[in-house]
């Protein structure tokens, strides 16, 4: 019973200060969930604005992350509203919507650069931006126990399969899944590796969570052509990542920093 106890404890968030951006997202909100449930005190930094939370311990703060001096008072404020946070998760991220225009989800000659910009700028800027001012406040208060989870992709670690959207095409759709979204993705693993590197002698540990795709009402034939390439013959639940999150933000995963946690159905091993 001891032994159940103590690994019980390692999950044990009790009195932590996490940030989530992305908070409001569909996956935002699930992790800041997960959190909340292990007992941390939550704060979700988004870009769109939600005036009141049902949940006590989770707490609304608009700012865009690409933007310095946004990202500058938002954490000031959680500093303020709630302590030092100890746990970041950097989830925010444009990607493009199935309905985007032929200029985003067409060919790659197609593709614009302010797309990419403002795909890129939202995961790494924004991870770099809010992680830099994360640290600062870190060191600052002199904590000694962190974590940082950055939040990659499948598709930051192979190809996305452009044959899944053959039935797309057929159609007389000209639909790829567009670069930008793989390359920030990717891009994320670098950033959690150098990351990890330099934050291990202040006592973060820095580790990458690489989900698979998540259904969510799309197309049938989309979802039966993925589905085919998972080991699990699924797409992932919205809340099959939820403890992924606990195990790299709690005291469980203490001895993994640097290392890049593959969640996406055995996708990424066939």
């Amino acid at each position: 019973m001891e032994e159940r106890s103590n690994i019980s404890q390692k999950f044990d968030l009790t009195g932590r200060i996490a940030i989530v951006t992305g908070g409001l997202g569909m996956l935002g909100n699930q992790f800041a969930d997960t959190l909340t449930t292990a007992g941390a005190t939550v704060a979700l930094v988004d870009i769109k604005q939600q005036n009141k939370s049902a949940d006590s311990r989770k707490f609304s703060h608009q700012a865009d992350i690409t933007k310095f001096d946004e990202v500058k008072t938002a954490l000031s404020q959680i500093r303020k509203d709630l302590g030092v946070p100890s746990i970041l998760i950097n989830s925010a991220g444009l990607d493009s919507p199935p309905d985007a225009p032929i200029n985003v989800n067409g060919p790659f000659e197609d593709y614009t650069e302010e797309t990419w910009d403002a795909v890129i700028d939202s995961h790494l800027k924004g991870a770099f931006l809010v992680s830099r001012e994360f640290l600062r406040h870190f060191r600052s208060a002199g904590l000694n126990k962190g974590s940082i989870i950055n939040i990659s992709s499948d598709l930051g670690l192979v190809a996305p399969n452009q044959k899944i959207y053959e039935y797309r095409r057929k159609k007389g759709e000209n639909f790829y899944k567009p670069v930008a979204y793989s390359v920030a993705k990717a891009g994320m693993i670098g950033f959690t590796k150098w990351l990890a590197g330099y934050s291990a002698p202040l006592g973060i540990r820095v580790n990458a969570l690489a989900p698979g795709g998540v259904y969510n009402q799309q197309d049938p034939e989309f979802v039966q052509a993925y589905n085919q390439r998972t080991m699990l013959d699924r797409m992932a639940n919205i809340d099959d990542y939820n403890g992924a999150i606990l195990f790299l933000a709690s005291d469980a995963s203490e001895y993994m920093t640097g290392t890049i946690l593959s969640v996406d159905g055995g996708s990424t091993a066939l």
